[in-house]
């Protein structure tokens, strides 16, 4: 380790006022509650599907409809997020995954379209409010210059979680299916306990974060950061958000069905799907982090919205299933590349404004979630399956067009921390400027905005 480094490395201890072992133990915290968090994500994703035709008697569009009511906490995620940061990063974590872990164990008990409504919305706002506390915790623990490798670890770590809650969901209907000998009429009690048990493991997810380390100084700031943020600085970021709320919404609305309902992929092929899916991602999720830090935001963001393209277009046109199949891969695998959308605000904006501004985008991306998937399904009723596909082609070039803008020198606003090369440079001018001194001072380190991951030497 270099002078420069263990400078650096100080520093870092000194701006988080957590020690090299507390980060560690931060570190562990947070991929154990990552682990438990993908779980509560994916097994209703796998089973939703099959669940809300077989055992509710859904359809396309009505799951349409139940996609915009349960995106409603989505769009009012700025408000939820005003509340809880008010306790600070990690005891907000906790509380986004009790209340969704309550909203999970109620779907157990549903069997109609109206009795699926508040457990939907439940669990929406704990879901949704995950979704921006796990990457600020994360970038919590990460260098200027590392924040995609960061959160890619943790992608990794999160789909370790999801091939396990895969493969016990996959080996559950698989057994059902050879004992009764027809999953579909058998099935019913064993979704309902898969939900239970999504609910535990959320629990046990909100236990374990709430003993993430968190100094004085970390208390202080979240009692004096600002709650809602807006600034016309963030203005792309904003954008791009909304752009990708909308892609989504049509993707998790009707990307299932078309698989279910169209070409009759029943509960085990749709699990085996997302299983081959999460080895993927969970192979991939630290190489696309670090290809963010080495390429950039701008050149990744492009390529991942120009595969977005073809998958979509895949959807719409192809009649072959094993392509379909491919698709369905290839969306799943092109998540990671939001990493790219989170590290672009992070070196642009203060460290205060992050948290705040993370939730401004996830409420942003629910801006549309009403009127997307409702219009998703009336183009579904009229015209067809392919067409709200179409329509989602429109988020996407709009999305390859914004990303053009991306300039981090120019758009970085006062106050926000410089990357490690620029710093050191502008160190170097400090020093060569100023006045000589009868000894020696040694360099001029500037601030450091956020936590520091601590370097681990041979």
């Amino acid at each position: 380790m270099t002078e420069r480094d263990g400078i650096e490395s100080d520093v870092a201890q000194h701006e988080s006022g957590l020690t090299p072992e507390q980060r560690k133990r931060a570190f562990t915290l947070l991929a154990i509650t990552t682990f438990l968090a993908y779980i509560v994500i994916n097994i209703p994703q796998t089973i939703s599907p099959n669940f809300f035709r077989d055992e509710i008697g859904m359809d396309g569009a009505l799951n349409g409809y139940l996609i915009a009511i349960r995106e409603v906490p989505g769009f009012l995620l700025i408000f939820v997020a005003a509340l809880l940061l008010r306790h600070g990063l990690a005891r907000a974590t906790a509380a986004a995954l009790a209340i969704a872990g309550v909203g999970y164990v109620l779907f157990a008990g549903t069997n109609s379209f109206l009795a699926l409504i508040v457990p939907t919305l439940i669990a929406s706002v704990g879901y949704h409010s995950w979704l921006q506390l796990q990457d600020a915790l994360g970038l919590s623990l990460a260098k200027h210059g590392e924040e995609g490798s960061v959160l890619g670890r943790f992608r990794s770590i999160g789909f370790a979680g999801t091939i396990v809650a895969l493969l016990v969901t996959l080996a559950i209907l698989f057994g059902v299916e050879r004992v009764s000998g027809d999953l579909r009429d058998a099935q019913g009690p064993w979704l309902r306990g898969l939900f239970v048990a999504t609910g535990v493991c959320a629990f046990a997810g909100a236990v374990v974060i709430l003993r993430f380390p968190v100094s004085a100084s970390a208390r202080a700031a979240a009692r004096v950061a600002p709650r809602i943020t807006w600034r016309k600085e963030y203005g792309l970021y904003y954008w791009l958000s909304f752009l990708d709320g909308s892609r989504m919404q049509i993707y998790f609305a009707f990307a299932p069905f078309v698989l279910v309902e169209q070409f009759g992929v029943d509960a085990l092929t749709l699990t085996t799907l997302l299983i081959v899916s999460a080895v993927i991602n969970w192979r991939t999720g630290s190489l696309v982090g670090r290809l963010v830090d080495r390429y950039g935001e701008k050149r990744m963001l492009t390529a991942g919205y120009t595969m977005h393209l073809l998958v979509f277009l895949g959807f719409a046109l192809s009649q072959n299933i094993w392509l379909l199949y491919l698709t369905y891969l290839g969306y799943n695998f092109l998540f990671l590349f939001s990493i790219g959308t989170t590290t672009y605000l992070r070196k642009i904006c203060r460290p205060e404004d992050l948290a705040p501004s993370l939730a401004m985008g996830v409420s942003l991306a629910h801006l549309t979630a009403i009127v997307v998937p409702i219009v998703g399904a009336a183009l579904w009723q009229r015209l067809g399956y392919q067409f709200p596909f179409l329509f989602g082609t429109v988020f996407i070039f709009l999305s390859l067009w914004l990303t053009q803008k991306i300039d981090i020198p120019k758009q970085r606003i006062a106050g926000a921390p410089l990357p490690a090369g620029m710093r050191h440079e502008a160190e170097e001018e400090i020093a060569a400027d100023a006045p000589a001194l009868p000894f020696d001072s040694g360099p001029v380190v500037g601030p450091l905005a956020t936590t520091g991951l601590a370097r681990q030497d041979d």
